[in-house]
């Protein structure tokens, strides 16, 4: 018996129904970011997008949803592993109270330049691929931010300046940073600044000068101090279910794309830096060293903040210390 015209059509639709699920939950990836587009973090992603687009021959097509517009920051985590997105980028220092391993890259004075981050992600490395690969996650690629410094609304000569200032945390060690200079913290995440400096929610804060910029810092402070404590990382990490699921040209073609953004966001945060610095100084921002007397005291906090890393880490604390000093 001949199939007719109407069951013929049924089943074209059906076929073509699979077909199109299939493609978008197999090719089809939404990957927020955390900062704007002009930023260089989002820039190189964007570039890797469009390489595992070319690599994959098509097969994952990569959608970058920047400045936390398809997800906040601290749920990304979370999403990737639930499988609500496929891949995604976040600060990685925010879960470091889930994970001590996850907040090594944001300890004050543990890793000032790029060299000494650079030997801090070799030893850790291994780390923190077993602590994701235990949640399911991928680790893709790492890439620093500029040296964080101070911005300020006064003058700051020493850490009695910051007490009873309201200080931007964007981590759990930035909150105790600010308790130990005598201010309050206040959690505000990246795209939040802003408003919380128009609303005097905060009145200072440590960050990157690329976050200086993306945030437009002089429409509300008027001083950075470059104190540079630390230079943490933002992560990219892939459920590795899904991951997984690719043909092994795809898996390679990923992974190649993926050495090659952290080998670019290395060297963009390199080039970037002096730029974004600049940036800040010709809006009308003063670009100032700290005295003698503050890193002094900075130094000493750090030394504490390293010592209550190395306790919160366990066993993997004094390893990892020790490794990382060897290298320096």
């Amino acid at each position: 018996m001949k199939p007719n015209l109407k069951s013929i059509l049924t089943a074209a639709g059906v076929a073509a129904a699979l077909l199109a699920s299939s493609a978008v939950f197999a090719d089809k990836w939404n990957m927020p970011t955390r900062s704007t587009e002009r930023n260089y973090f989002t820039r190189n992603i964007v570039q890797f997008a469009e390489e595992v687009k070319k690599g994959t021959e098509g097969k994952v097509d990569i959608a970058v949803h920047p400045a936390d517009a398809l997800i906040k920051q601290p749920e990304v985590k979370r999403g990737i592993q639930t499988g609500q997105i496929q891949i995604g980028e976040f600060l990685m220092s925010l879960h470091s109270n889930e994970a001590a391993i996850f907040g090594v890259d944001s300890v004050p004075f543990l890793a000032s330049n790029a060299a000494e981050s650079a030997n801090l992600l070799k030893v850790t490395r291994p780390l923190l691929d077993e602590r994701l690969k235990k949640q399911g996650l991928r680790l893709l690629f790492v890439v620093p931010w500029p040296a964080n410094s101070f911005y300020a609304g006064k003058e700051i000569k020493s850490t009695a300046d910051f007490k009873g200032v309201k200080f931007r945390a964007f981590n759990p060690v930035t909150g105790r940073l600010a308790e130990l200079m005598g201010a309050v913290p206040v959690t505000v995440q990246q795209a939040e600044v802003p408003q919380a400096f128009s609303t005097n929610v905060i009145q200072a804060m440590i960050t990157s000068p690329a976050t200086g910029v993306d945030t437009q810092a002089w429409d509300f402070v008027k001083y950075f101090y470059e104190v540079k404590a630390m230079a943490p990382w933002n992560i990219v990490v892939v459920n590795e279910r899904v991951f997984s699921a690719l043909d092994q040209k795809s898996r390679d073609a990923m992974l190649a794309a993926s050495k090659a953004a952290e080998e670019r966001g290395w060297k963009l945060q390199a080039e970037e830096t002096g730029k974004l610095i600049e940036t800040l100084k010709s809006k009308g921002m003063q670009i100032r060293q700290p005295s003698p007397e503050l890193m002094a005291e900075l130094k000493k906090i750090g030394d504490q903040l390293i010592a209550e890393w190395s306790k919160a880490a366990g066993e993997d604390g004094p390893k990892v210390l020790d490794q990382y000093r060897k290298l320096n």
